[in-house]
């Protein structure tokens, strides 16, 4: 049940994370002499820098964090999955804080953390709330105006 749920997690939300490793980890096996790339940016293979080891520990530790038993309620499955994958962005955005003096980068890297940790928060009082059995009917603001479908998610994040 524990792969189950970890496997199911990552899949649904890291499916997109995997591939590249997938796609890294063959490139990396090609011969030198054969450049590999994404997108035309080259990948040299394991990481080695400060910046990279940072982020595959990140990735590690939020993959683990992911794996728990389904308790086969959706509302409940999705937030104990969310918590530490939101975790994971804020740690990844730490690290650029840290390694990159990318001007646009540093004010996404900042935004990713202000609002993933107020998600974090709104989730882990959800999950208490649920513990006790109360459903709060309270909803924040920056809640209030998210959407609520796939299409107007999908269309919500399709504009600048």
């Amino acid at each position: 049940m524990k792969n189950a749920r970890a496997f199911g997690v990552v899949l649904a939300t890291m499916l997109p994370v995997a591939a590249a490793h997938a796609q890294a980890q063959h490139q990396h096996e090609q011969p030198a002499s054969k450049p590999s790339s994404v997108q035309g940016i080259p990948k040299s293979g394991p990481p080695t820098s400060d910046a990279a080891k940072a982020f595959e520990a990140a990735a590690q530790k939020m993959h683990h964090d992911m794996s728990s038993d389904y308790t086969n309620d959706v509302d409940v499955d999705f937030v104990r999955g969310m918590i530490p994958h939101h975790q994971g962005a804020i740690d990844q955005a730490e690290i650029l804080l840290k390694y990159s003096t990318n001007p646009r980068l540093r004010r996404l890297a900042g935004g990713i953390i202000a609002s993933q940790r107020r998600e974090i928060r709104f989730m882990e009082k959800w999950l208490k709330d649920r513990e006790k059995g109360i459903e709060g009917r309270d909803m924040p603001a920056w809640l209030r105006n998210n959407p609520s479908t796939v299409e107007a998610a999908k269309k919500s994040g399709d504009r600048e």
